[in-house]
């Protein structure tokens, strides 16, 4: 009994949701008049019979609970005071899982506020990389253009007997210019819109230079280029041949 009393006071006063509206029946008062015309047995299958939502109609005032409990325990009626704390422990029980549950749920809230934050950080540290990389792009091939199909193809000297000694001209899946020989494997050059018709390419080791003449329409019929193993300028001798792909790739950097 002292146990009981005891976990009774401790629940008082430690416990928030314990302070619930006035305007409900206290829980005490109901037990007093139940066991008091009703009989204990009555009163215990009563309470017992009780689903937790019926439960939460009754305010669960500890203070009037200890003191009836204790009122009884003076009178020697221990059965009654053992009734009453057997039927306020599901009471007891509900207001316990309460407090649990509104704790699991500030957690929760808390957790999914910090990762709503985090995935907002990254997402903005994803533009900003992005944009950064955009810049550099910007910065080294110039601005993206949506006018290159005009410059594309097949640029050689026309008495050339070596079918392969011809310069490729394509654009990138991206909207940039995009050079490179027939022949070997050397890498594409890049190349950065410097006006209408000119584009230039620089790296460590090279610096390169093409310019195009166009017809009335203005689709390329020549390049102007400072290649030293090639003669200047070059003829556009056809398209880029059908089975070559649409666009070029731009690397991963």
């Amino acid at each position: 009994m002292k146990k009981f009393v005891y976990l009774l006071i401790l629940i008082y006063f430690t416990i928030p949701a314990l302070l619930i509206a006035q305007s409900k029946p206290l829980l005490s008062e109901a037990i007093h008049q139940m066991i008091d015309i009703e009989g204990i047995e009555k009163a215990k299958i009563y309470f017992k019979s009780l689903d937790e939502t019926q439960r939460s109609l009754y305010e669960v005032d500890m203070k009037g609970i200890s003191e009836i409990s204790n009122a009884y325990a003076k009178e020697g009626n221990m059965k009654a005071a053992g009734a009453v704390t057997e039927i306020v422990t599901p009471f007891i029980q509900d207001m316990l899982s309460t407090q649990m549950n509104s704790e699991s749920n500030k957690v929760n809230n808390k957790l999914k506020e910090t990762q709503h934050k985090k995935e907002e950080k990254q997402e903005l540290n994803k533009e900003k990389e992005l944009s950064s990389q955009q810049n550099k792009v910007a910065e080294y091939e110039g601005q993206a253009r949506n006018d290159l199909e005009r410059f594309t193809g097949l640029y050689g000297d026309p008495v050339e007997s070596n079918e392969n000694h011809k310069l490729w001209v394509m654009v990138s899946c991206d909207g940039y210019l995009v050079s490179g020989a027939l022949w070997g494997d050397a890498s594409p050059w890049w190349m950065k819109s410097e006006s209408d018709n000119s584009f230039t390419y620089s790296d460590s080791f090279s610096k390169i230079r093409m310019e195009f003449i166009t017809d009335k329409k203005g689709k390329a019929i020549k390049m102007i280029h400072d290649l030293s193993f090639m003669k200047t300028p070059l003829e556009r001798l056809g398209p880029i041949p059908d089975d070559w792909e649409p666009c070029v790739e731009q690397p991963k950097r």
